[in-house]
């Protein structure tokens, strides 16, 4: 085998080293970012008291920018074809997973509830400190949400679907997503796994839609609803200005302990339940446009051949090819 063949496929750069290039992008975008903020703080003398809220938000254009150039370089479609179109079932599929993330952080906290670890009542703080924080931690998840679906499931996990398939490709990018996270304050084995283990969910939505709008909302309600609504801890992560406060007691094991409930045994079960259900739910499938944006023509291949290609790499069910 020539070297230009290890690099090389059918006239388009393997879908393998399109995943290097992208990852190696991201993690320069990152760097990048820390090395401005950096430079602002040491200008300004002090780190400011919101550096994750701007890190986020600098980090988002700088993401959007790396997968435009991505899009447009190798697959010549545009950047809306990573799952970021406005168009076809993107606002019902917002919803479901804005619903489903609530869901699971009631599940768990109900199940703390119930095993009498955790207890919860209002936060001892004015009604102007609990707006304040509701529009600032709104922000803060929404961008950071964006941000680690971007990452974790847009571009570079896509690129990996098509050099190892579905299967593969989520057991990478889930591991890759646990180990990103063990840098957080209080981590554990369990949370770690945990972690990893979430990474399957919202994989499982973005190949079952293409889009990457149920990813969103089930990732940003999950921090939303278990950081400012109940008052958890969020990976390690302590929020104050909260609608209530939570009061855990149990073992740590069993509830995360100070880590937050990512890091126990009652969100391992309610991860596999979630992931069950967008495995197989009828109500979760790809629409017409995603199927034309994400299963068109690229690089001058045919659209039948191109459909044929991802349809079988797309839908681990296959249930997102239709609704019936």
């Amino acid at each position: 085998m020539k070297w230009v063949e290890v690099l090389v496929s059918n006239g388009r750069v393997r879908a393998g080293w399109r995943f290097l290039i992208s990852a190696a992008m991201v993690v320069s975008a990152q760097f990048s970012v820390a090395i401005l903020l950096g430079i602002t703080f040491d200008i300004a003398g002090q780190e400011p008291a919101h550096a994750l809220f701007w890190a986020s938000c600098l980090t988002l254009p700088a993401l959007l920018a790396v997968f435009k150039i991505l899009t447009s370089f190798f697959e010549k479609k545009p950047l809306r074809s990573i799952g970021l179109a406005f168009c076809g079932r993107w606002a019902a599929e917002l919803g479901i997973g804005l619903a489903l993330g609530t869901f699971m952080v009631l599940a768990v906290a109900a199940l703390e509830l119930g095993l009498g670890a955790a207890r919860f009542s209002w936060n001892s703080i004015s009604m102007g400190q609990v707006m304040e924080g509701g529009a600032y931690y709104g922000a803060l998840f929404a961008v950071a949400a964006t941000n680690e679906e971007l990452m974790f499931r847009g571009y570079p996990f896509q690129r990996l679907v098509e050099a190892l398939g579905p299967a593969a490709a989520v057991g990478v990018s889930s591991v890759l997503f646990g180990a990103a996270h063990l840098g957080n304050p209080s981590h554990t084995w369990l949370s770690t796994l945990n972690t990893a283990l979430v990474g399957v969910p919202l994989a499982v939505a973005y190949l079952r839609t293409r889009a990457l709008w149920l990813p969103i909302g089930i990732h940003f309600a999950w921090n939303f609803i278990l950081g400012y609504g109940l008052g958890f801890q969020v990976s390690g992560i302590a929020f104050t200005r909260t609608l209530f406060s939570a009061n855990v007691n149990g073992l740590p094991w069993l509830t995360g302990g100070t880590y937050g409930p990512e890091g126990g045994g009652l969100a391992t079960i309610v991860i596999v339940v979630a992931t069950v259900y967008l495995s197989f739910s009828r109500s979760i499938y790809m629409s017409d446009e995603m199927r034309e944006l994400a299963l068109g023509a690229a690089n001058g291949m045919p659209l039948g051949a191109a459909r044929n290609v991802l349809l079988q790499t797309v839908d681990p069910t296959g249930m997102s090819a239709g609704h019936e």
